[in-house]
This record gives structure tokens, C-alpha cells and sequence, in this order.
């Protein structure tokens, strides 16, 4: 229900608020003192182009704000969820339009496209009027209201979820498709690749060890070469220092016999036997704490190499050769069982679309028996609001003739929905939206959520849609608009006194100069039951209503 309207700068109006109640709400007033531009307000609420000559003469923006009660927010839960909001009660749409005649809009704070404004606009307000061919004529929301009439929202939900289901699994079978596509073609390559790998083995750090082992062995090899010239010369195969030294104590040790002079010389040699006799030792434990490899140097750098060409071509290290390894093999084991699976899923698909079929045919048959009964329902409320011999149908046909139900549903079933009429006789049945006039086709809205027969969120705008109207038909348009706001709220903007004295809040539209007296501006206030029945005193007899105009105003308010 819309509770608040607030414009500003739009085109004649400076700035004004309105509090609509439930129910009726009511807009009269003189032919051009603005009425059409509370409609054209109302018209950018729901996704109307927008221009710079909308805006008020010397301003630099016009704005339209507007306040909504829900009582079911879920219902439209998708178009918050769109925005990034959880679903609310109170819905605020603001829209402010600039000199370039582009749009800034805001629902409940978040930035909104004109798409999605559209959209809820489509939820919360229809317009219906002279020059207004509104959503109404829209197939897809002929369908929709169908539905809506018959109560088919647990045959949607089924419908939705087969469709879902069925996509899901199409999704599953083409992807396996591309992918066995795609593998066939790449499956001797990913082979060789796996070949290449499993070849040489690599094992995660391996390179880094074997260079540090070549750095070792390289360094422990000079160090070996030392050692070996020590040996040599400490104990030769020619005999060594050693050897030498030991020859000279005995030839001392000989002396000293005769001469005892010789006796420390011998001694000398002997400690110097002892100390090189250590110094071998010394150099025999070095070279078994030398690094040593069952490996040669050659295999060595014959492995690293190996290990370098997998790099490149599938590193940069080890770690990146090894996933790889892992990618084939999980790959190829995958286009080992692709045909398999794509086997099991073109059963479910099978399966899935026979459920879509059979959502989509009982869909089908409900949809057919609700328009057998809403057309008789139309028929006899627009055969008492003015089309004494109307003819119409609500056909229900395929979406698309010729190809199977289950392939061409959509999560709504697989039918397109069209209300035909024909307002006088000899001219045959024609869509709802060849209807020439606006009066008809908002007729037609009328009695169609007349037999709506619940309460909906959806507030109705009937601009002007009594025009041409008199007498009896007069009379009955507005018995029938009193039955529906009795469960919806209406904003009608009338020249009908019988529609103006409908129960509920009277707005009187009416130009005036503004505070400086130089500029005209439409302003809108609410009429208490002295002012209103002025008011329709005023609609009924002129400026100066009759004392009989007054009467019979008085009578239509009930007062």
C-alpha cells in the first residue's frame, strides 16, 4: 500500500506531501490543474523514462519519494535480495532526476537500476488510464495473473523446482561433454606428459640435495688429494718419512754404543717417529670423515640434468613438476569415466525433463480450467460496467507449437496466455492489447482484480478511466469500485461525482500563485466532508452549486 507520496520540483508542483490511507483515495479538481502530473509522478515510481523537461522551470532536480507498507515483503523477497536487502514492511523509493535527465534511484538506501525500479514498480503500483496501456496488456503478466486467479502457486513451485532440476542436469551433461571434447583431444599429449614424469621420478627436494652433495663431493675431492700426497710422503711404497726416520734412531741407537754422545740423537729421531707415527693417524681419520657418494659425479649431474628439463618444462621447481604429475593423472582417470558419467547423466536428464513434462501438462490443464471460470467471472463484472454484449476467451496455447512440452518449459510451465475480447458485437475477438480505448482496458483491470477476490500489496491507479461514462454504467463502475477498494487500496483521479463520493480520503488538485506571486504552481490538499461536499457539489452544477447540487451531494457522501 502506498502511504506516502512526496514530489518536488516536478514540472508544476514546488513541493507537496500526500498521506494516502487504505481503500479509496480520491483526486479531483479542475481539467488542467495538474492531475495528470500526480500520474506521471506515480509513472516514475514505476520505471518511466525520465527528461530534464520534467523538472520544475529554475531548479536544478526534481524528486519523487514514495513510502510503502507491505503486508507480505517475501513475496517479493528476490527484487530485495537483488539489492542486497533482507525483505522489509516499509519500503522506501526515492528517485531524483537531474538537468542531464538522467536518474539517481534508491530503495530502502541501496542504489537501484531503472530495471529494477521497473520491477518493483510492477509489484506495488498499476496505472490505468486514458492514454496509459499499462502492464495489464503484457502476455506474461496475463499469465501471470491466471495463475494468481487460480491458485496455482504450489503447481508453479513444483514447476520451478522440475525446471531447476532439469537445467542443473544439462548443465552437468554439457560440461561433460566439452570435457570429453576436450580431453579426446589433448588425452595422447596429457599421456606423454605422465610418461615423461613417471620416467625420471622426481622426488620433492631432490635437486636441492644432489647440488648441495656435488658442492660437497667437488670440494671433498681436493681435500682427498692432499691427504693421499701426505700419505705418500709420511710412508711411501718406497718408504717414507717414516720409515726414514726410523732408520735413522736404529743408526744412532748403533752409534751410541761406541760413542754415548749419539744416545740423545737417537732419542730425538725416536720422538719424531712417535710424532709422525700420530700424524698418519691423524690424516688416515680425515680421510674417512671426507663426504663420500655411491654416486658419481657423472650420474650426479646426469640426474640433475633430468630434473632441470622437467622444470622447464613444467616448473619452475619440483613442487609445480609434481602437481602436475597429480593434474594428468587425475585428469586422465577423469576421461576414464567421463563416458560413464555423461552415461548416467543423459538418464537423469531423461528423467528430469520427464518430470518437467508432467509439472508442465498438469500446469497446463489447471491453467485451462481457471480461464473456462475467469472468463465467465469477466464476462458477467464487465457486462455490468458497460459491455452489455461482450465476448471474450482467455486462451491457452504453447510457447512454443511443435517442439516437445518438456523441452520447451521454462521454470513457469510451457504456455503463453492471451485474454481476447470483443467489445461490440461483429468486430471479433481481439488481444487485450489491440482495445482502442483507455476507458475499456481499465474497465477490463477493474474487473479483473475484482476477481482477484485477496488482498494484495499492489496499490490501482485509475486515471481518469470514467470519462465518456454516465447514468446507469456511472453508477455501476463506481458500486464496483467501492467492492474493490474494500480489499485494495485505489487512488482514482475522476471527473465522476458518483466516483468521488466513494468512502475514503478526498485530495482536491488545484493551481495557485506561489509566495511571490509571479509563479503558478499545482498544490494538493485534503478535503474534510464540508470541502468535499462542496467539491462534488462543484463537480455536479458548476463554480456556484444549486441548493438541489448541494442536496444531492450531500445524499452521494451519505452526510
Amino acid at each position: 500500500m502506498l502511504v506516502e507520496l512526496k514530489v518536488t520540483n516536478l514540472a508544476l508542483i514546488r513541493e507537496l506531501t500526500l498521506s494516502f490511507g487504505p481503500g479509496a483515495n480520491i483526486l479531483t479538481g479542475e481539467t488542467g490543474a495538474g492531475k495528470s502530473i500526480l500520474a506521471g509522478a506515480l509513472g516514475l515510481l514505476m520505471g518511466a523514462k525520465s527528461s530534464s523537461g520534467l523538472i520544475r522551470a529554475g531548479e536544478d532536480e526534481a524528486r519523487v519519494e514514495a513510502l510503502f507498507e507491505l503486508e507480505n515483503p517475501d513475496n517479493i523477497s528476490t527484487l530485495f535480495g537483488e539489492l542486497g536487502l533482507e525483505p522489509s514492511a516499509e519500503l522506501i523509493i526515492q528517485r531524483t532526476i537531474n538537468q542531464s535527465g538522467r536518474s539517481k534511484i534508491r530503495v530502502n538506501g541501496a542504489l537501484a537500476t531503472l530495471g529494477q525500479l521497473a520491477a518493483f514498480g510492477d509489484e506495488l503500483l498499476a496505472v490505468s488510464g486514458q492514454h496509459d496501456q499499462q502492464s495489464l496488456v503484457s502476455e506474461a503478466r496475463q499469465l501471470d495473473f491466471l495463475d494468481a486467479f487460480g491458485g496455482h502457486s504450489d503447481l508453479l513451485a513444483f514447476m520451478a523446482t522440475a525446471h531447476r532440476s532439469r537445467e542443473e542436469t544439462q548443465k552437468t551433461k554439457d560440461a561433460l561433454m566439452r570435457e570429453l571434447s576436450d580431453g579426446s583431444e589433448r588425452r595422447e599429449l596429457y599421456e606423454y606428459q605422465l610418461a615423461e614424469i613417471e620416467k625420471i621420478r622426481p622426488v620433492l627436494g631432490e635437486d636441492s640435495e644432489l647440488t648441495n652433495l656435488k658442492a660437497e663431493l667437488k670440494s671433498a675431492g681436493r681435500l682427498t688429494k692432499v691427504l693421499d700426497g701426505a700419505k705418500d710422503i709420511l710412508g711411501g711404497p718406497s718408504g717414507g718419512l717414516i720409515d726414514n726416520i726410523d732408520r735413522l734412531a736404529r743408526l744412532f741407537e748403533k752409534a751410541s754404543v761406541t760413542d754415548a754422545r749419539f744416545a740423545p740423537l737417537g732419542e730425538t729421531a725416536q720422538e719424531c717417529s712417535a710424532i709422525l707415527s700420530d700424524l698418519s693417524a691423524e690424516i688416515a681419520r680425515l680421510g674417512r670423515d671426507l663426504p663420500a657418494s655411491n654416486q658419481s659425479p657423472e650420474a650426479i649431474d646426469e640426474r640433475l640434468s633430468d630434473l632441470m628439463k622437467l622444470k622447464r618444462k613444467y616448473g619452475p621447481g619440483l613442487e609445480e613438476v609434481l602437481q602436475r604429475h597429480k593434474w594428468l593423472k587425475e585428469t586422465l582417470t577423469k576421461l576414464d569415466g567421463a563416458a560413464l558419467e555423461l552415461s548416467k547423466a543423459e538418464k537423469a536428464l531423461e528423467k528430469t525433463a520427464s518430470a518437467v513434462a508432467s509439472a508442465a501438462t498438469t500446469l497446463r490443464e489447471a491453467r485451462k480450467k481457471s480461464a473456462v471460470i475467469l472468463t465467465e467471472n469477466l464476462t458477467n463484472t464487465l457486462r455490468v460496467l458497460g459491455f452489455p454484449k461482450i465476448s471474450m476467451s482467455i486462451e491457452v496455447n504453447p510457447s512454443e507449437a511443435g517442439r516437445p512440452i518438456g523441452l520447451a518449459s521454462g521454470p513457469k510451465g510451457a504456455d503463453n496466455v492471451v485474454f481476447l475480447f470483443c467489445p461490440n458485437p461483429g468486430e471479433g475477438l481481439k488481444p487485450l492489447s489491440r482495445i482502442a480505448s483507455g476507458g475499456e482496458l481499465s474497465r477490463v483491470m477493474m474487473a479483473l482484480k475484482i476477481a482477484q477476490e485477496n488482498r494484495s500489496d499492489q496499490s490501482l491507479v485509475f486515471d481518469e478511466i470514467d470519462s465518456g461514462l454516465s447514468g446507469a454504467i456511472a453508477e455501476a463502475v463506481s458500486a464496483k469500485m467501492a467492492e474493490l477498494s474494500l480489499r485494495q487500496q485505489i487512488l482514482v483521479i475522476t471527473h465522476l461525482p458518483q466516483m468521488a463520493s466513494l468512502k475514503g480520503k478526498h485530495f482536491l488538485v488545484f493551481k495557485s500563485a506561489d509566495e511571490t506571486g509571479d509563479r503558478t504552481q499545482t498544490s494538493i490538499r485534503e478535503l474534510d466532508m464540508e470541502a468535499r461536499t462542496m467539491e462534488l457539489a462543484r463537480m455536479l452544477d458548476g463554480a456556484e452549486p444549486s441548493p438541489e447540487a448541494l442536496a444531492l451531494s450531500k445524499r452521494l457522501l451519505d452526510v
